[in-house]
């Protein structure tokens, strides 16, 4: 044990707080305090009023903490799960103790993001450290979610995504997680928000930090890397799978992750070799295993190890994907898909779902897709997550259908999935009448009917998507992760596109094709 933890430690046992208090300054020279023990004493403190497992944050963690107090502009794209939002609030909550007059934003994506990270948590860490006397409830001269103002001067402004920022300009402005998987809105609108009113509010000689888990290859991290003001640092899970993801990347010797933070390992996926990764005690190999497990190949590889892996099997033309629409091709640019429409004449919309078989397993997937007159398919949204209740499955299909009115909404029937197609049809009374449940299992590998006809109508650009629409983003790389071999589709099959698989059978039926095997005269939608 260092002679800070000793220190540290005997007085913990004690009451000595100002002691403490004094101690912990990572900025005092005459204190051997270092960011990272300030930052572990914080979470000792935080976790003593959990009952979840506690590790040491790691060196890698230390150095987060370094980019946060030395980087005037910086993009910092972490693992998912990797304490992100733990080490930030430590960051945090450090300056505004100890450095009075501190100003920081705090943006996030969304309200509810905001008011648990800022409010709840924030307070969570600052009730169960005592020492952090400055920031403590009963001594704040204003106290709301949006803003927190302390007794030296320092303040804690909150927003979001399109919300407003009032008050000061700040020394930091911290862009915390603000792109997600989905509705993030036109990548020009955020950037819109982001240079319009947020950095703005920067005192000039101020820092700015980007900070999150990369979501799609052309995301908001993409495109403020690529701009000369910003440093850029990456920490994926697992460095080898992070180098073979950007292998054909122009900087990739450039965004190289500092290797002294990883360590060997065995590949717990394949015997004989072995990798390196970031946070072997609390993100070993079997912990990253079991992640994996729990969802398609093409998320893993993206959220854990930051690389694009996933889209690159050898079904789909991605080409033909990006071709526009009016070279005929399947991208429709610079447009987002309507949020309401209605299905005009010889027009037909289905919402289709594809149900998690556990909440660890696979996703619950959900499409939306509109039939056009010339049999073109347009998704019009999506949306993919781990264990979703059944109020929200209920939720999302109901509100679905007040956007969209489809003529169809088809959920997978498989086997004990039987019972979700129940509970639908009792959801709603005007819902009721469009739920259909469809057997998927019979003809998967078909070229005819199965999921192999996807390669067809998208090399025939029959089927279209509005591009840079996040969800939209997430289905195009599901569907091309799919690989063939031999005939049939290997591998797990991407939530999304077992979801589009439903809707084409149903799509199929307004096409006049009955597609033979696919459903007998008895079948929920032979009406159709």
């Amino acid at each position: 044990m260092s002679t800070t933890e000793d220190v540290i430690a005997d007085i913990v046992t004690g009451s000595n707080i100002e002691g403490k208090r004094d101690l912990l300054n990572p900025w005092d020279p005459d204190t051997p305090t270092t960011l990272l023990d300030a930052a572990n004493e914080l979470c000792r403190g935080y976790m003593r009023g959990e009952r979840d497992n506690y590790h040491l944050l790691g060196d890698h963690h230390g150095e987060w903490l370094r980019l946060l107090d030395d980087e005037r502009k910086l993009v910092l794209n972490c693992h998912r799960d990797g304490l992100k939002t733990t080490v930030v609030l430590c960051y945090l909550a450090l300056r505004l103790e100890y450095d009075s007059g501190f100003r920081v934003i705090w943006a996030m994506n969304n309200k509810g993001m905001t008011k648990k990270k800022t409010d709840l948590e924030f307070n969570r860490v600052v009730e169960r450290n005592p020492w952090l006397t400055n920031l403590q409830e009963d001594e704040r001269v204003a106290d709301t979610i949006e803003l927190k103002d302390f007794p030296n001067g320092s303040t804690l402004t909150a927003t979001w995504l399109d919300g407003g920022v009032d008050g000061d300009r700040a020394h930091l402005l911290v862009l915390d997680d603000l792109v997600k998987a989905r509705g993030d809105g036109d990548p020009e609108d955020v950037r819109e928000w982001i240079e319009g009113t947020a950095t703005p509010m920067v005192k000039d000689g101020g820092r700015t930090v980007m900070i999150g888990t990369r979501k799609r290859q052309n995301d908001q991290y993409q495109h403020y890397r690529g701009l000369p003001a910003y440093s850029v640092a990456e920490f994926p899970a697992i460095l080898e799978y992070w180098a073979d993801g950007n292998a054909t990347a122009d900087d990739l010797d450039e965004r190289r992750p500092p290797e002294e933070y990883y360590t060997e390992v065995d590949d717990p996926w394949h015997e004989d070799r072995s990798v390196h990764v970031l946070w072997p005690d609390a993100r070993g190999p079997e912990w990253l295993r079991e992640k994996r497990d729990e969802m398609a190949d093409f998320r893993f590889w993206r959220e854990y190890c930051l690389a694009f892996i996933g889209a690159s099997g050898n079904l789909i033309d991605a080409d033909a994907v990006n071709k526009d629409v009016t070279q005929g091709g399947c991208s429709i640019r610079s447009r987002d898909p309507p949020r309401k429409y209605r299905a005009g004449e010889g027009e037909a919309i289905v919402v289709t779902h594809d149900p998690a078989n556990s909440p660890t397993g696979d996703d619950a997937a959900f499409t939306v897709w509109l039939r056009r007159r010339g049999g073109e398919r347009v998704l019009l949204d999506a949306r993919s997550e781990p264990g979703l209740s059944p109020s929200q499955v209920k939720s999302q299909l109901i509100d679905y259908d007040r956007r969209y009115d489809p003529a169809v909404v088809g959920i997978e029937s498989n086997g004990i999935q039987g019972y979700i197609v129940e509970d639908a049809i009792e959801f709603d009374s005007q819902l009721a009448a469009k739920v259909t449940g469809l057997d998927t299992g019979s003809q998967k590998h078909s070229w005819e009917n199965g999921i192999p006809r996807l390669r067809r109508l998208v090399g025939n650009g029959m089927v279209q998507f509005y591009r840079d629409h996040s969800a939209t983003e997430d289905f195009i790389t599901a569907m091309e992760s799919l690989e063939l071999d031999d005939g049939r589709l290997q591998g797990h099959t991407p939530d999304l596109v077992a979801s589009w698989y439903i809707a084409e059978k149903i799509l199929r039926r307004f096409d006049g094709r009955d597609g033979a095997g696919d459903n007998g005269d008895d079948s929920a939608i032979s009406y159709l």
